[in-house]
């Protein structure tokens, strides 16, 4: 019987979580302030959270950098320093993406 409640409880554990596991993080470096609503290229609408520091978001929408949700956001905020996410993608200052997302900025 405890081992069966066990079971029960690690199952139930593993499906709460699972959720989580799909989520991924994406940040940019930016000194913009507020909420900014951008288009993602064939999805929703999704709304990026700035502090001033960076922008961030959280969602389920894989984990790669996409180069039209980056110009997305650039339109809006201007030139932003950096581009990642937390599954380890990562345009950095340097990086010739970063370059070409940054050319539609305002």
């Amino acid at each position: 019987m405890q081992t069966r409640l066990k079971k029960i409880a690690l199952t139930t554990s593993l499906l709460l979580l699972a959720p989580l596991s799909f989520a991924t993080t994406w940040t940019a470096g930016s000194n913009h302030q507020g909420k900014v609503t951008v288009p993602i290229e064939g999805g929703p609408v999704i709304t990026w959270q700035c502090n001033g520091k960076s922008c961030s978001l959280t969602g389920p929408w894989g984990n790669e950098l996409s180069m039209d949700s980056c110009q997305n956001l650039v339109t809006r905020v201007g030139k932003i320093s950096y581009y990642r996410n937390s599954a380890g993608k990562a345009w950095n200052a340097n990086s010739d993406e970063l370059a070409e997302c940054n050319r539609v900025a305002r």
